[in-house]
């Protein structure tokens, strides 16, 4: 029975799913963010991967025959998915891996394999790939460094503190973010926020509870929040359309996928305020907005490499029916001291 494993890593959690050549979900669990260097982000997946086989009722040796398709964060640079590939292939858990950006899982979870397409996530942070005609262009989405906004759902929740300490201070207009920053974060001052993340009591992912906010009074009508919001929304609209444009002489038939967070968001908050910001992109894409998880994506890039003859609908309806288990702290840390005890072994081994 041939394995796909399917991994898709972020900063703030990580999923790994096993299914075989039909497309069935074997098992699902989520973990740790993976985003923490090549031998970090390996030793996450290799855990959650054993976590899955136990799952799935298998031994973690039936696993090495698998293709594992790991889809991460991180991945951004051709030197970075060289690391991550070297460090997951020296693991040996598995027969074949390949490695790309979580931003290639979006994408093929709404685009068929030889569709043109644009995939653009919006989550913490901000990544756009393109394929078309067998070529793949993604910008780097380092951030400041390669001319990228730094994140997305990062990016409006720094922007939202900024804009409410200069409420307080009367540098800037005043903004119902300076009294929503103050609520949500359980502060009496928009500059307690500065004292508590100095002070390492509040850490910048922790800012993220705030992007809802931001939302919900750019949708109120709050002029510093439209603002904030309009801003990402055309920085989408252009990531999409440049992306785009590396394809010239531009075919027709494109599709713009969608994702992350704040695209998942129920309201269509965000994808109201990239309409508006940017008008016509409705002629120029077939937009999609997918509600099966990027893990899926991962899925189903991995049944195309073994060459499976999995529908795309198959993978969907089963991850849709299914929720992850939750891997316990203490379950990671088992796991991560079962993975080393063999590899202290080999390494002995090796020396004699």
């Amino acid at each position: 029975m041939a394995l796909v494993l399917a991994v898709d890593g972020g900063n703030s959690k990580t999923d790994v799913a096993l299914l075989n050549e039909e497309g069935s979900l074997l098992s699902w669990v989520r973990g740790p963010g993976s985003a923490l260097g090549p031998r970090q982000s390996a030793a996450v997946v290799t855990q959650l991967a054993t976590a899955a086989a136990h799952d799935a009722g298998l031994d973690p040796g039936e696993l090495a025959g698998a293709h594992a398709a790991c889809c991460l964060a991180g991945a951004d640079l051709p030197v970075q998915v060289e690391a991550l590939h070297t460090a997951l292939t020296a693991e040996r858990a598995w027969g074949s891996v390949e490695v790309c950006n979580d931003a290639w899982a979006l994408l093929r979870t709404g685009a068929e394999p030889g569709a043109r397409a644009v995939g653009v996530v919006c989550g913490a942070g901000l990544k756009c790939v393109a394929r078309a005609e067998g070529r793949r262009f993604e910008f780097p989405g380092l951030g400041w460094q390669s001319g990228d906004l730094s994140g997305a759902g990062d990016l409006l929740a720094r922007e939202a503190v900024r804009a409410a300490a200069r409420d307080e201070d009367g540098r800037g207009p005043a903004t119902g973010l300076r009294q929503a920053v103050c609520e949500r974060l359980a502060v009496t001052s928009v500059g307690e926020v500065a004292e508590r993340l100095l002070a390492k009591e509040l850490t910048e992912r922790q800012l993220g509870v705030l992007v809802p906010v931001v939302l919900s009074l750019a949708g109120d009508g709050d002029p510093v929040a439209v603002t904030l919001v309009d801003g990402l929304a055309v920085e989408v609209a252009t990531l999409a359309r440049s992306a785009h444009r590396r394809f010239a002489p531009v075919p027709a038939d494109w599709t713009l996928v969608l994702g992350g967070g704040l695209f998942r968001d129920p309201d269509g908050r965000m994808l109201a305020a990239l309409r508006a910001a940017a008008p016509g992109l409705d002629e120029e894409f077939r937009i999609a907005v997918p509600d099966a998880p990027p893990v899926a994506g991962a899925a189903l890039l991995g049944l195309d490499r073994v060459a499976a003859g999995a529908s795309a609908q198959t993978v969907w309806r089963a991850f849709r029916d299914a929720e992850p288990r939750m891997t316990a702290p203490e379950e990671m840390a088992r796991r991560a001291g079962a993975q080393e005890r063999p590899r202290r072994v080999a390494a002995e081994d090796v020396t004699r």
